[in-house]
């Protein structure tokens, strides 16, 4: 059960954030060899010379961004308050900020790309809306998803569920 004032804190893993950055690696030797390749043929085609050339740079970008992230100093993923939740796993999410509780309407399990992921349905999305687009704002919701937290899918539930019982305004 959950004290007064409590908070929760749970970290990024960087040993799961790790796989990313072995991905991203691997395709920055994919798109390497293929310029290689175009580069060396007896006829260069500037397209797609460009499009892997352009590919090349944004995943160096991506990875690097990764890296940086490994290695910052503030490794905090998701903080559970008493006045909601704040989740630091992707872009979007960091824009938005914390979540009250009594904003959430709902808790959902949803499976996105093999990803499973904690939808907050959100009362009032408009609210949030002028922080994000409208794009980012998936079906008046926020996806949280614990891929790279320490701590699993089926914990992540049911502590948010545990905070939202004691500090939401959940429908009967």
């Amino acid at each position: 059960m959950l004290n007064q004032n409590e908070t929760t804190t749970i970290e990024f893993d960087n040993s799961k954030r790790r796989k990313n950055v072995l991905i991203g690696i691997g395709l920055i030797l994919f798109c390497a060899v293929f310029i290689f390749i175009i580069a060396t043929a007896d006829v260069v085609k500037i397209t797609y010379l460009t499009f892997f050339i352009v590919m090349l740079v944004c995943i160096l970008v991506m990875v690097g961004k990764s890296v940086i992230d490994m290695n910052s100093k503030n490794q905090v993923g998701l903080v559970l308050s008493q006045t909601g939740i704040t989740f630091n796993g992707t872009s979007a999410a960091k824009k938005i900020g914390e979540i009250s509780w009594t904003a959430i309407e709902t808790l959902e399990k949803h499976e996105v790309h093999s990803t499973k992921q904690l939808y907050l349905k959100l009362k009032n999305p408009q609210k949030y809306i002028k922080e994000k687009s409208k794009i980012e704002m998936a079906n008046n919701g926020v996806f949280v998803n614990a891929t790279e937290l320490k701590i699993n899918f089926e914990e992540l539930i049911s502590l948010t569920n545990d905070y939202l019982d004691k500090y939401g305004e959940r429908k009967s």
